[in-house]
């Protein structure tokens, strides 16, 4: 089962592990990247960071989703909320499911 601390846990913020919840200053973390760490990246890492966050994103957004439905005892959703989760689920689905088959 996949809890929601452990992907906010896996915070990585130019290479630096950040801890969620800490300040950090311009000693702890340089504020601006070197051209050597620039050249660096590649368009993987970037990629692959970008579908990182989105995930993060999305898990985010759907704890809030379930929290307010649960809080505010909603027996029903206007049709355009029904109709944007239904297409939300869809889409993450299809996606799981393609990850899960890329080993196969």
């Amino acid at each position: 089962m996949i809890k929601l601390k452990d992907i906010l846990g896996e915070s990585n913020f130019g290479g630096y592990n950040v801890e969620l919840g800490r300040v950090y200053t311009d000693k702890d973390l340089p504020p601006f990247k070197t051209p050597s760490q620039v050249k660096e990246e590649t368009k993987d890492t970037h990629e692959i960071s970008i579908g990182i966050s989105s995930v993060k994103t999305s898990v985010r957004s759907a704890k809030i989703i379930y929290d307010e439905i649960k809080k505010r005892d909603l027996n029903e959703l206007d049709g355009w909320v029904q109709e944007k989760l239904t297409t939300s689920s869809d889409l993450l689905k299809e996606v799981a499911e393609y990850l899960q088959n890329i080993e196969e």
